[in-house]
């Protein structure tokens, strides 16, 4: 990997590459617009200082996950993120999907427990594998598995009640 020598064109491929599903990670765990654009910054910043410590380097975007999950969680006091803005200026958008599906589902997200917006932003925003999920979370696939699958169901069910719908 040319990061690791050195190279900070790398390392701008790097950002480029991950910063919108960063972003939107850090906004559906945080709530707040500022602080996930903050929260991504200080997540990038961290992974320069410490890429040393990467050990396998196609691992990066599971890594940087859990860089952006630590920085959300020390950002955000309580359990639940500041109130969702539904303003189309203020919702960042993953890489794929139609924007107003994007803007239902980080609303949708923020009304969600912690837990299951840490699960469905890895899957969803994060584009993680369970394997990649498991290892970002210290935890097993089978377990990555039953909460995706419950946090879906708590999504699907927010969506509902909101007037919106999921597919999946």
């Amino acid at each position: 990997m040319e990061t690791l020598n050195g190279d900070r064109n790398a390392f701008a491929e790097l950002v480029r590459a991950h910063q919108g599903r960063a972003l939107a990670t850090a906004r559906a765990l945080c709530g707040d617009f500022d602080t996930a654009q903050d929260v991504t910054q200080e997540a990038f910043v961290q992974a320069y200082l410490s890429l040393r410590k990467l050990r396998d380097p196609a691992a990066f975007g599971a890594w940087l996950y859990g860089i952006v999950r630590n920085l959300s969680r020390k950002r955000t006091s309580r359990g639940r993120p500041a109130p969702v803005s539904l303003e189309r200026d203020d919702v960042p958008e993953p890489s794929t999907g139609p924007p107003e599906v994007a803007g239902e589902m980080v609303a949708a997200l923020a009304g969600l427990p912690r837990h299951h917006r840490e699960i469905l932003a890895a899957r969803y925003l994060q584009d993680l594998d369970y394997p990649e999920i498991a290892r970002a979370l210290g935890t097993t696939v089978n377990n990555v598995r039953v909460r995706c699958f419950r946090a879906k169901k708590a999504l699907r069910e927010a969506l509902a009640a909101a007037g919106g719908q999921v597919n999946g």
